[in-house]
């Protein structure tokens, strides 16, 4: 049975590591929308997370694009390896997150596509 990664992208600007993904023998579930990518964890269980982070001060109630999403996680994919895409200038909001979330691992922009492989060991 193939492992099952989740790459959620939001704003883009950087590669598309399906490619890598898929070598390193995972079934890759692309998602740009939130909303859809929260919907597919629920449906499936996931060995891997990658989402890219992102943070506005518009969200009022949340820190981040990702909370709904590491939240589902947690219930349906427990053991799932999550890695955090994110830009430095938001690491403040990053850091809030992790104290409520659990994160394997955070890659801060430009991603080194040796760096990825290596967190996904």
């Amino acid at each position: 049975m193939s492992k099952r990664l989740l790459f959620f992208v939001d704003e883009g600007g950087f590669d598309d590591f399906t490619p890598l993904f898929q070598q390193l023998g995972f079934t890759v579930d692309f998602e740009d929308s939130q909303r859809k990518a929260t919907k597919l964890a629920k449906k499936n269980q996931y060995a891997v997370l990658v989402a890219e982070f992102s943070h506005n001060p518009e969200f009022r109630d949340r820190v981040s694009n990702i909370e709904s999403l590491l939240a589902t996680l947690e219930g349906s994919s427990p053991d799932a390896r999550i890695i955090i895409l994110y830009d430095e200038i938001n690491q403040p909001q990053l850091e809030q997150l992790k104290a409520r979330y659990k994160m394997d691992k955070t890659l801060s922009f430009p991603i080194q596509e040796v760096q990825l492989q290596s967190s996904l060991g």
